[in-house]
């Protein structure tokens, strides 16, 4: 039986039907230079062979803890794995991605050193395993960024992936992710930046995200609407917390700009349904501050001028979605010319 008190560092990972990259993942996490770690994969009904790849590493390895249970979503898949941490900080990892073996190491005694509530790391990003040595030699964006300007902060990914973050802290804010919604980690993000008591960033690149063209990123159906009730959280946790008049422009920002591009992106049968979505939620500040900002791209600045009743930029609006499709065509004719 493993002595809890010895766990220094948890790590969380979601699976669902990841056989094809889940040994390379696993073996960065068992392969990490501190030890003390436990590793918690929850199997969220996978159908491929992903709940016998986690039993065979199980058998090998008793600091994995392996919880089979039906396909419910990632959200859901994180807290059941929260409850069952045991280590003073917590690393969250996707079981198509891999980390630095030394990732737990670095970022606990960092986190312990600083007495971090939080700590905030750096990735490259990849589709080759190969890339991975020449992009881990750039310069990291985060060496820029001031730990104590939480507007800033918030206005990078809202992923959970590139944070350490304390147990206690997640546990005494009573921390989850949402669940039934994608972009469940963006609320969680909001939540860790502000409310973390000394956050800590790390300029080195740490975790290493694989590019997928299933990536939520890259999605165009309905689903993608669960950003804008994500926002809606947001805002209701803001307001609970007597913070909404401080974070009121990131705030506004940040949703003003995931409108338009929902809009944008979506499949054309969903438009007039989220236009609808989107409409019920501009209010008087979302105006005004429309006309204070210069933040806004053209495009954004178009999409809320049409919504107005603008035809010009109406008129430009088509223009760039007409070059668009032309652009996307001519790629997928490039792409399947090399078959």
């Amino acid at each position: 039986m493993k002595n809890q008190s010895s766990v220094l560092v948890s790590v969380i990972i979601p699976v669902f039907n990841a056989e094809q990259y889940l040994r390379p993942c696993l073996e960065s996490v068992m392969s990490q230079s501190l030890r003390e770690i436990e590793i918690i994969c929850v199997n969220d009904g996978s159908n491929d062979k992903s709940l016998s790849i986690l039993q065979e590493y199980a058998e090998k390895d008793r600091r994995f803890i392996i919880i089979d249970k039906k396909n419910e979503g990632q959200a859901i898949a994180r807290n059941i794995a929260l409850s069952h941490v045991s280590g003073e900080y917590v690393v969250f990892v996707d079981s198509d991605d891999h980390v630095d073996l030394d990732l737990c190491r670095k970022v606990y005694h960092f986190a312990k050193k600083h007495n971090c509530d939080m700590v905030i790391y750096d990735f490259t990003s990849f589709i080759n395993i190969d890339e991975l040595s020449k992009t881990k030699k750039d310069p990291s964006s985060l060496s820029v960024f001031n730990p104590s300007d939480r507007k800033a902060l918030l206005k990078q990914m809202g992923v959970v992936w590139i944070k350490c973050v304390r147990t206690d802290f997640i546990r005494l804010n009573m921390i989850r992710f949402p669940e039934g919604r994608i972009y469940e980690d963006v609320f969680v993000h909001w939540q860790l930046i502000i409310l973390a008591r000394n956050p800590g960033i790390m300029p080195e690149k740490l975790y290493h995200y694989r590019i997928q063209p299933s990536a939520t990123t890259l999605r165009n159906d309905w689903k993608i609407t669960d950003r804008i009730f994500i926002f809606d959280m947001i805002r209701d946790f803001l307001i609970s917390r007597s913070l909404y008049d401080e974070y009121q422009e990131v705030f506004l920002q940040l949703q003003m700009n995931a409108f338009c591009g929902i809009y944008d992106n979506i499949d054309f049968s969903c438009k007039k349904r989220v236009m609808e979505l989107i409409r019920n939620r501009l209010l008087d500040e979302h105006w005004s501050y429309l006309d204070i900002s210069q933040i806004f791209t053209w495009r954004a600045r178009d999409f809320y001028r049409a919504i107005q009743g603008s035809y010009s930029a109406k008129a430009r609006r088509a223009i760039w979605s007409f070059t668009r499709e032309c652009y996307r065509f001519m790629k997928k004719i490039k792409r399947l010319s090399l078959y």
